[in-house]
């Protein structure tokens, strides 16, 4: 089996922070709705799998122009997982991801809606998690519980991790 080998992370501290900045980047391109619910209070109701992030709506925005900046960002999101010396099966999936989830989002009115469904960017993040627990990075990164993107306010509080 071949693996890319570049790796720019040299322990475990190092690893934690890229990890960290892949997790942050899928979540803001496929989950980070959440920061339009203070003003509109109404997508605090949506289930998890209906939330988008700035893929969808920089696709939305800019029709076709804005699909080709998502899949540069996925894009970068890949260069980052491959730093952890990915095998080529598991990159060529990622990128069948990100090809699938680009055609999608170019679809008139109807892409959009699908491009919220397919969360390319987080599923490329399952399949780094699940090449991390499998490589000597396994007991070095701490993979955080799936819904475990930001702090969330307190039941009493308006401030964040108050």
């Amino acid at each position: 089996m071949f693996t890319f080998h570049l790796s720019i992370a040299k322990n475990p501290i190092e690893a934690q922070h890229l990890y960290n900045h892949i997790r942050t980047v899928a979540f803001l391109l496929d989950a980070s709705s959440e920061w339009l619910i203070p003003t509109f209070p109404s997508l605090g109701s949506l289930p998890s799998e209906l939330q988008f992030g700035l893929d969808s709506v920089i696709g939305a925005v800019l029709p076709g122009f804005g699909d080709a900046i998502g899949m540069l960002l996925a894009f970068y999101q890949l260069f980052l997982s491959m730093l952890f010396g990915l095998p080529l099966n598991v990159i060529a999936i990622m990128v069948s991801y990100i090809l699938v989830d680009t055609f999608i989002g170019i679809i008139p009115f109807v892409g959009e809606f699908l491009d919220v469904a397919f969360k390319a960017n987080l599923y490329n993040l399952r399949l780094l998690e699940k090449e991390l627990k499998r490589s000597k990075w396994a007991t070095a990164v701490i993979i955080p519980q799936y819904t475990d993107w930001i702090p969330r306010p307190k039941k009493n509080s308006k401030k964040f991790g108050a």
